[in-house]
């Protein structure tokens, strides 16, 4: 049975009348849940943390989200285009300059054309020169998910169905489609390749080698690096690289990416004296774009695949006598990596020379390490417009 409590007011003491009492009646468990407020307050706090934690789970997308529909505007390079390679698909490239044999220049793994920024200029002074973004990359679409056609020869000529996208036989095909077919550039082709680039660059050499005069590898990709220093590399691609991107690519989508960046947590991966603003601008929305970061995810978790692709293709054909090969490395080891990562780098670009380049001529760069390419551009530039004259004297005295 519930106890009752009686409050009695008082009497107006200003007039001394005696006023009607009135009785307030409350139950104990009413008057104690009134004073302490215990209950509601909990259930008021609760609500607030529910909605913050709505707040910020939601806002932050939402708000990357719109800043990349507006980014992606304002940041696309203007001296580009976008070139339909066929289904559909569009990759972006971009070209400078007049002049034979056109380079084309590929860039390392899981990075766009932006890399090549302080390195095209100089190149284009001398002769025709292109950068493109990869699949994925950049702002080049996504590999399509193949389809078959129905009607006639169009069946027959739907080979892509057996190219895995994101390996060297796909990259390699969409490359010659845009350089040949959606825009038709002047051959031959002087190709720059950089790590996974080189490794394009060999590939494509292989398969088109009547479009080739030479290639250039920059810090190139071996397919036995996997086989250095006890898997030291294979341990570090699919337990640290891939993850990293992987991690990258759910704060990108969470919108947290972009938090990291405006306050220093995290910087885009193009450091040097003379980037330009649009260019780090650029990287930085990049790095905001979930599609960007999952194929770079997708470069690196099909490079076994590449790898057995280059495997086969040297087996089926040797790369022609008359294509000039010439490899550039750094004197300095990356200090971004362990020391026995270095080396075992080291070691497989070694193999690559003694084994399937012996008449390559090789170039060490002074202080330079694996990120020559936007930290020391004109050492880059400067081998490039060697081996265009070099080219063109060949051509001259072929075309004799």
């Amino acid at each position: 049975m519930r106890k009752r409590t009686i409050v009695k007011p008082k009497a107006d003491a200003g007039n001394g009348s005696q006023q009607k009492e009135e009785y307030s009646v409350k139950t104990r468990g009413e008057q104690s849940s009134s004073d302490s407020g215990g209950g509601g307050g909990f259930g008021r706090r609760l609500l607030k943390a529910v909605q913050i934690l709505i707040i910020i789970t939601l806002v932050p997308p939402f708000l990357n989200y719109a800043a990349l529909q507006k980014e992606s505007q304002e940041l696309k390079p203007e001296d580009g285009q976008m070139y339909d390679i066929a289904w559909g698909q569009k990759l972006f490239k971009k070209c400078h300059g007049k002049g034979s044999p056109t380079v084309i220049m590929d860039a390392p793994t899981g990075m766009t054309s932006d890399v090549w920024e302080l390195v095209w200029p100089s190149i284009a002074k001398f002769t025709r020169v292109c950068v493109y973004d990869r699949a994925g990359l950049g702002f080049s679409d996504r590999p399509l998910k193949n389809y078959s056609q129905t009607d006639g020869e169009d069946a027959k000529s739907n080979i892509r169905n057996k190219w895995q996208p994101f390996t060297l036989e796909r990259m390699a095909d969409d490359l010659n489609k845009l350089i040949t077919t959606s825009s038709q550039e002047p051959q031959p082709f002087i190709l720059v390749g950089a790590e996974l680039g080189a490794l394009v660059a060999q590939f494509y050499t292989q398969m088109f080698d009547n479009q080739v005069a030479g290639i250039l590898l920059i810090n190139p990709l071996s397919d036995d690096l996997f086989e250095q220093d006890s898997g030291s590399w294979e341990a570090h691609w699919f337990g640290n690289l891939i993850p990293s991107f992987q991690s990258l690519q759910l704060g990108a989508a969470l919108g947290l990416v972009r938090l990291a960046l405006i306050v220093g947590l995290i910087n885009q991966p193009l450091t040097g004296t003379n980037i330009p603003e649009d260019v780090v601008n650029r990287q930085k929305y990049l790095l905001c774009h979930p599609k960007h970061l999952s194929s770079i995810v997708d470069e690196y978790h099909f490079i076994n695949e590449s790898f057995s692709q280059i495997r086969t293709m040297r087996m089926l054909k040797a790369l022609p006598s008359n294509v000039s090969v010439t490899v550039l490395s750094g004197n300095y080891y990356d200090e971004l990596m362990p020391s026995h990562l270095n080396k075992a780098w080291a070691k497989s670009e070694q193999n690559l020379l003694s084994k399937y380049y012996p008449r390559a001529k090789h170039i060490v760069i002074n202080s330079s390490d694996r990120h020559m390419i936007y930290r020391n551009p004109e050492a880059i530039s400067e081998q490039v417009i060697k081996l265009i004259k070099q080219i063109r004297n060949k051509l001259r005295i072929k075309n004799r």
